[in-house]
């Protein structure tokens, strides 16, 4: 009876120390994970430091890099042999498995299975004799029992805790992503006040969350925290250089802070950009570029203003607004080498919409001032007037140029 009580206490005993190593461990953030990966990973140029522990700008940059690849979704084992790929082996904490250093990864393996298999062989031989010796420890047969098991366990724990790395979707840890997408279609629908700390909580699983960062700045600047918007908007570009959403927001935070040249700056980084559509609808309803452009070629700037219009006809060649504003633009200089080309680009505004009343007042303004050719003047005003609900702005230029009533 004796000799079941110790059996069932090894067995409870190891059950327990298995069970710990083994139970769901609290869900972790990006962040945790982002640590984890960089204590595991050797500053490339500093002495003893993990990429965690130095601030050398490599070790820096290595924990961005880290940062982003944790929230795309990629597995720790993906993100170190990216990175291995790009610094050399010597970079990694973590033995590989393969060659020499495979036998890490084998050996808790190799060790359990000796470990099973001189089991069974004792428990063999123990049913094979008809008498068995009092179950004590300082019977052979006990303390080899024990011996074994502390073998077997010992091997489990090393075989979970080494053997390959837990991706998102399949993890003891979980898969962030979900909850925080579901914050954020939360926040589309929250006051102001309520996405900002929705927005908060979201950064707090995931700092480097570039969406997050993006629509809390443009929060701010809604609500009148500018610094706080500036700080937000341009760490998300840090982040994410081709995040759309942050370009367009950063361009506007930029125009009203009258930096003309990087809000251009931003706008032709986001015509390079494979953008959805919506954003594209903001960038037109809010007419940003024009008003951009416009500012520079106030400025002095023409040049620039022209740069950034043609970049975006190069992404849409058949913008009739930017075709309006760009042919404005060269008229206003009144070099008469360049009015040829302001017609041409009326002109073709006009073509791509016939009905568009800034190339209409544009165009009648030309006609009548700088090319003397008032009957074409009066047709493009008559178009004008037809309009349901012409922009007040433009009604009043007509007029002060006499060429509305």
């Amino acid at each position: 009876m004796i000799r079941y009580r110790w059996i069932l206490l090894l067995i409870v005993v190891a059950g327990a120390l298995t069970f710990s190593e083994l139970a769901e461990q609290p869900v972790l953030t990006n962040a945790d994970k982002v640590q984890r990966i960089a204590d595991d990973l050797a500053c490339p140029v500093c002495d003893g430091q993990s990429v965690a522990e130095s601030d050398v700008p490599i070790a820096q940059a290595i924990r961005t890099e880290i940062a982003r690849m944790v929230d795309e979704g990629l597995s720790d084992s993906a993100i170190r042999a990216d990175l291995v790929s790009r610094f050399g082996e010597s970079i990694d904490y973590t033995p590989q498995r393969s060659g020499l250093t495979g036998l890490i990864w084998a050996l808790p393996i190799l060790v359990g299975a000796i470990a099973i298999t001189l089991l069974g062989t004792t428990f063999k031989k123990w049913q094979s004799k008809e008498k068995i010796k009092p179950f004590t420890f300082k019977n052979k047969r006990v303390t080899t029992m024990i011996f074994i098991m502390g073998i077997a366990l010992v091997a489990w724990i090393l075989i979970v805790q080494f053997t390959g790395s837990r991706g998102t979707g399949d993890a003891a840890t979980g898969d962030i992503r979900s909850s925080t997408r579901t914050l954020l279609i939360e926040a589309q629908t929250a006051s102001d006040e309520n996405k900002v700390l929705i927005y908060d909580e979201v950064l707090t699983i995931q700092p480097s969350n570039v969406e997050a960062l993006t629509y809390r700045g443009w929060t701010f600047w809604r609500t009148g925290d500018y610094e706080a918007a500036r700080n937000d908007l341009s760490t998300a570009i840090e982040i994410d250089p081709a995040f759309p959403d942050a370009r367009v927001f950063r361009a506007s935070q930029l125009f009203s802070d009258a930096e003309y040249t990087k809000a251009s700056a931003d706008l032709v980084v986001l015509d390079s950009l494979d953008a959805p559509p919506i954003v594209w609808d903001l960038v037109s309803a809010s007419k940003l570029r024009e008003r951009i452009a416009s500012a520079l070629a106030s400025e002095g700037d023409l040049v620039g203003a022209l740069q950034l219009l043609d970049s975006g006809i190069s992404r849409n060649n058949e913008d009739a607004s930017l075709l309006a504003e760009r042919g404005w633009l060269l008229a206003n200089t009144f070099e008469v080498s360049l009015i040829d080309a302001a017609i041409e680009s009326l002109n073709n505004a006009l073509i791509y919409d016939p009905t568009h009343p800034n190339a209409l007042a544009y165009r009648a303004l030309v006609r009548s001032v700088l090319l003397e050719d008032q009957e074409g003047a009066a047709l493009d005003i008559k178009k004008f007037q037809d309009l349901t609900d012409p922009p007040e702005l433009l009604v009043q230029l007509l007029q002060n140029q006499g060429l509305l009533g």
